[in-house]
């Protein structure tokens, strides 16, 4: 299991960054290659950048643009080792996931509306962001190709929306809908 570990609101900001632009870098070299192969792994692991790298980053920008104060990122247990998936929910319990961790204060005087779009931030970029490599695609790969990075990518949207509800963003928001202001 992970343990927590506090890391400054730079660097995290730094390693949202640099993974985001690690992933446009991948999509704008995978036309370089000759082998269809590599193009594939590149818009590949291009997505999964774009799923995990920007998704503090939304949280942090839309927060702040918000009003929200952070206090550090944190390398911590992901929510989708309490699902109880027999293989991922393993893997998710293993891998240390990037978070942010809010100020309360700032947090508890936003709107019920910048609360949720601060929360939705996220998962909606995780969720949309890899669509970017499937699109540069469609030039680049045979049509089957770009079909399976479709399919990878409507899967992620899938499973966001059947996660984020129960252990994710979404679920943090039904969790403040009490005192959410709508």
């Amino acid at each position: 299991m992970v343990r927590d570990a506090n890391i400054p609101l730079w660097i995290g900001n730094i390693v949202g960054i640099s993974g985001t632009c690690f992933a446009v870098f991948l999509i704008y070299a995978a036309p370089t290659f000759t082998s269809v192969l590599i193009r594939f792994i590149l818009y590949l692991i291009s997505m999964a950048c774009l799923i995990f790298f920007p998704h503090c980053l939304a949280h942090f920008v839309v927060g702040s643009l918000m009003g929200v104060h952070f206090k550090h990122y944190s390398l911590s247990r992901s929510g989708i080792a309490r699902l109880g998936i027999p293989i991922i929910s393993d893997l998710a319990s293993r891998l240390p996931l990037l978070s942010i961790k809010i100020d309360r204060v700032s947090f508890s005087t936003l709107s019920g509306r910048a609360r949720v779009a601060m929360f939705a931030s996220g998962a909606l970029c995780s969720m949309s962001l890899p669509f970017v490599s499937v699109v540069w695609s469609l030039d680049e790969l045979p049509v089957s190709f770009s079909f399976v990075l479709l399919m990878i990518c409507l899967g992620n949207v899938l499973f966001e929306i059947y996660y984020s509800p129960k252990s994710g963003d979404f679920s943090r928001i039904k969790l403040e809908k009490n005192s959410l202001r709508l």
